[in-house]
């Protein structure tokens, strides 16, 4: 690496340990009052030494035990007082550290809510487990213990130095000689270890990633045998997060012998040096006991110091990626000045849309189509057609590439993101749930749905019996994404929410592809009833759940091939009476025992 490129990285890794500090300025009195208290503690520390010096230059002439009483008094009040002031600064300093890991934890978690989907798709999701929980847990860790001791043994160092210089300034020079060394020592090993921690917290984020999946998947992984194999890979991306820590906990192993080693040949210096002095009547042993033992409270901070150096990396580079995400800008942003969007009637129209996930591989291609208020639209097409996609514009998910997309003749790009999904209603073929109570669940897109209009939309798309059957009715609580109901009873609970958010415009992808027949036809019933009045797109592989459709959109590479009626299309015997009747040669095939034959 050239040196210009290590001086730039070592500026980042300097302005995101600053940035870091900057969380603890949020209670700028408390922490004001922790550096009163961690000075005044310091320097009581200090007079302990001094009063040491006197008291044994006392015992080398007459001795006056008065004067010496006074002196060991003096000394025990300074030593409760130095107790007390540092007591008090680290209960101040954990309110300071707290409140900045709330703010941090705050910050992150509510900034993440901002940033559109785009951000999401390019992020495994264990990479972001990793920074939400280890990077937190780092830097906690290092708020909680080593920084109230780093600022204790800066400001020990700090009063120290200033009293050696005031007392003997060629013995303080000589102590001196142990920062430069230990300057030099941290500036080597940090060019090492820096790396390493941050190849470090990226090997563990994989391994989370691996368990995230593992776990998710631990029913495919029982049905294909595939324990083993798992466990290797898990074996393999585990040991690499091992030898990185190794290599960059080698940091923290050999720092602190070294400083002990450096510190105490310091010591031996001072001692010898102060001893000739004292030979040759320039010292006496009362100030060279006090520089003794200042040297040693000098020694002390520095191994503190130096010891504690490895917390403060981890801390930076888990801060940086932590940052990394808090820099993150949102790609859907409202316009300045965007409106509310009033409620609509639901008339959409597309005109020549073409959209893009990544710039030069386009998705959508010249799109043009119109759904009239209250008309049910039918989306189908081979997997990866972009039938989804037309979905995620309509809602603004992503911005389209050029052409126009408007709802009541307003564009969707003149009002805000807020407004515009409060009319939109969507239902997904994977139901989510939260871990919450079912009433709760029910009004998640209408907070202020009363309890009444929630039982009516449960009625209504046939959810109210089950729920009755629930321990607790409306007020269980739901377990890990509603794993205690079924996935028909999970998607129909969906549907009631949906109609408790009341929307002008449904979104229904794939909500009946998971489900047997019969509970299929539960979800029929309650996703016509939800659609009553409303604009509906419906995303369909099983092809029968669109033929009442007022126009069927057949989509191919991103292109709109066909639009009609069923009945329409199937007349003219284009791409959708090929699909149609590939899945009804299908269901036929799966009845008939010798299948059909083909004419």
């Amino acid at each position: 690496m050239t040196p210009s490129a290590e001086t730039g990285k070592g500026q980042r890794r300097k302005r995101t340990f600053l940035r870091l500090l900057g969380y603890l300025g949020e209670k700028k009195g408390t922490l004001a009052a922790v550096i009163i208290l961690f000075l005044a503690g310091s320097v009581s520390f200090i007079l302990l030494s001094v009063f040491l010096g006197i008291s044994v230059n006392a015992l080398t002439g007459t001795i006056d035990m008065s004067a010496l009483s006074r002196l060991v008094l003096l000394m025990a009040a300074f030593a409760g007082l130095s107790f007390v002031c540092f007591f008090l600064g680290f209960r101040l300093l954990a309110r300071v550290t707290q409140s900045a890991l709330f703010r941090l934890r705050q910050e992150l978690f509510e900034h993440m809510q901002t940033l559109s989907l785009r951000f999401y798709d390019r992020q495994p999701i264990g990479e972001l487990m990793s920074r939400v929980t280890n990077d937190i847990d780092v830097v906690t860790a290092f708020f909680q213990q080593p920084l109230g001791t780093l600022l204790m043994g800066i400001f020990m160092l700090a009063t120290t130095l200033i009293a050696m210089f005031s007392l003997h300034a060629t013995l303080a020079a000589i102590a001196s000689i142990a920062i430069p060394l230990l300057i030099g020592l941290v500036y080597l090993l940090a060019r090492v270890a820096g790396p390493a921690f941050v190849l470090l917290q990226e090997r563990l984020a994989d391994l989370n990633g691996l368990l995230e999946e593992t776990i998710a998947g631990e029913r495919t992984i029982i049905a294909y045998r595939q324990q083993e194999t798992v466990a290797t890979k898990e074996d393999g991306v585990s040991e690499g997060a091992r030898d990185v820590g190794s290599r960059a906990q080698i940091f923290s192993l050999i720092i602190y012998p070294l400083t002990i080693l450096i510190t105490n040949i310091d010591i031996a210096l001072v001692a010898l040096v102060g001893s000739i002095m004292i030979i040759r009547g320039d010292l006496s042993v009362g100030v060279l006991t006090t520089f003794l033992s200042l040297t040693l409270l000098f020694v002390l901070p520095l191994i503190t110091i130096f010891a504690n150096y490895n917390f403060l990396l981890r801390a930076g580079v888990s801060a940086g990626r932590i940052f990394s995400i808090l820099d993150e800008k949102p790609d859907i942003i409202d316009k300045p000045g965007a409106a509310e969007m009033k409620p609509v009637v639901g008339h959409v129209v597309f005109q020549n849309v073409n959209f893009s996930y990544v710039p030069g591989r386009q998705i959508l291609k010249n799109n043009s189509f119109e759904a009239l208020p209250g008309q049910m639209i039918g989306l189908c097409g081979p997997t990866g057609a972009g039938k989804s996609t037309i979905i995620n514009i309509l809602t603004r998910y992503y911005d389209i590439d050029s052409g126009s997309i408007e709802i009541d003749g307003q564009s969707i790009y003149d009002v805000t993101q807020a407004s515009l999904r409060r009319q939109i209603g969507v239902v997904l073929q994977e139901p989510f749930l939260f871990s919450d109570t079912v009433m709760n669940n029910l009004r998640y897109g209408r907070e202020d749905a009363t309890d009444e209009e929630c039982i009516a939309a449960a009625k209504e798309t046939r959810c109210h019996d089950f729920i009755s059957r629930l321990p607790e009715g409306y007020a269980t609580v739901l377990s890990d994404g509603g794993s205690n109901l079924s996935q028909g009873q999970r998607q129909l609970l969906t549907i009631a929410r949906a109609m408790v958010a009341n929307p002008r415009i449904l979104i229904l992808d794939e909500a009946t592809s998971n489900v047997d027949t019969r509970t299929e036809k539960d979800i029929q019933a309650a996703i016509r009833k939800l659609q009553e009045g409303r604009t509906s797109f419906v995303i369909a592989h099983r092809l029968s759940t669109i033929r009442s459709s007022q126009q069927i959109l057949v989509i191919n590479n991103g292109e709109i091939v066909e639009r009609g009626t069923h009945d329409q299309m199937m007349k003219s015997k284009g791409f959708y009476y090929e699909l149609y009747m590939s899945q009804f040669k299908g269901r036929i095939a799966e009845i008939l025992p010798g299948g059909v034959k083909q004419t």
